[in-house]
């Protein structure tokens, strides 16, 4: 994906990126060659129904539709149809954007509390 000045790499791995968008307050998500653009609020809901998603009951399951999870939040304009491989990944990459970008909030609290 090419990133314009505007955009904040958040995290980048094999399966995709997380970039954030200071001027229009917006989650950018690189996931298998799909550009999905989310409020903060929606990435959170995202990954709050991916987390819910139990990886080990889906992978001893041997029904059919237990192959395939089918993933969508409301404010998301994307549904992610997910194989067991996919939705580790996936929920990986989420996990880890959402650690960088707390990190990175609270060393912005820490820096401007000490400059006041």
């Amino acid at each position: 994906m090419q990133t314009s000045s505007l955009l904040n790499e958040i995290y980048t791995s094999a399966a995709g990126s997380v970039y954030q968008c200071d001027r229009r307050n917006r989650v950018i998500l690189n996931y298998a060659g799909e550009v999905t653009a989310l409020k903060v609020d929606a990435f959170l809901r995202l990954k709050k129904a991916v987390d819910s998603i139990d990886l080990e009951e889906m992978a001893i399951s041997t029904d059919r539709s237990s192959d395939y999870e089918i993933v969508s939040v409301c404010g998301c304009d994307r549904c992610y149809v997910l194989t067991l491989p996919e939705l580790d990944a996936f929920k990986e990459m989420l996990a880890k954007a959402k650690f960088v970008m707390e990190l990175n909030s609270m060393l912005h609290e820490c820096f401007n509390s000490q400059l006041v």
